[in-house]
């Protein structure tokens, strides 16, 4: 669609595919981590650290069979990040967003804010629907009308959530969303029976009970993540073998 950003895995990360799919808008952009095998002539620099480049890439010959319209090299904007914090952390991301409008360090943001909105959709799915179909509509409009019912309770939940944090000097990450949203459940429907004026009392009550659930602090990881080897020195048997 236009004036969009889509992030795609680095699985995905073809001429062919990217190219198409700035053709369909000129606004449709694209991002993806660099692969370690990706291979580039850097042909403008952006930047005074050595992080920010135009680059040009090789069509492959078997994508230009396939599709004759795309040319033999194709450019992009190579942005890298400062340092591998881990073994396996991405080099950089390619994108599409060439314009000097877009700054280096919102581009290498934006990769990562990928992951809260896939958090997101998780409490979504897992926790507030229980893994459950509740679309009932019939109609288009039904449709969007639940789904917008869905991401409104969900940013109710978690405008709560950063409520109580504050009050607790901790960050929002650290209280569970699972517990606050039984809590906060629970309480609504108590107060659809109480009285306007004790609203308030039960609410601030429900932030203190809330505050129980206050996760401890992550512990650093005492190695490095690492890949785990998928071959066996052990011998495999086999049927088809003989």
């Amino acid at each position: 669609m236009p004036d969009s950003l889509t992030i795609f895995d680095r699985c995905y990360l073809s001429a062919e595919l990217m190219i198409n799919w700035q053709r369909e808008h000129g606004s449709s952009h694209w991002m993806t981590p660099v692969k370690s095998n990706t291979k580039y002539e850097i042909i403008r620099q952006l930047d005074d650290e050595g992080r920010d480049f135009i680059v040009e890439m090789n069509v492959s010959q078997h994508a230009q069979k396939q599709e004759p319209s795309l040319p033999k090299k194709w450019q992009a904007r190579l942005v890298l990040y400062p340092e591998q914090e881990q073994p396996n952390h991405i080099k950089g991301v390619l994108t599409s967003l060439t314009d000097s409008q877009y700054e280096l360090q919102s581009i290498l943001d934006v990769y990562f804010e990928r992951w809260e909105v896939e958090n997101s959709y998780g409490e979504i799915k897992h926790d507030m629907l229980e893994d459950e179909l509740l679309l009932r509509s019939q109609s288009i409009e039904g449709v969007e009308q639940e789904i917008w019912g869905i991401l409104i309770a969900y940013n109710l939940v978690r405008l709560e959530i950063s409520r109580i944090a504050k009050e607790a000097e901790v960050s929002p990450l650290r209280i569970s969303f699972m517990m606050a949203l039984r809590d906060i459940q629970d309480e609504l429907m108590w107060c659809a029976i109480a009285s306007p004026g004790s609203i308030p009392k039960k609410l601030r009550a429900m932030r203190e009970r809330v505050k129980r659930y206050i996760l401890p602090k992550r512990k650093k990881r005492p190695k490095s993540r690492t890949v785990r080897i998928s071959k066996t020195r052990y011998p495999v048997k086999s049927k088809h073998l003989k």
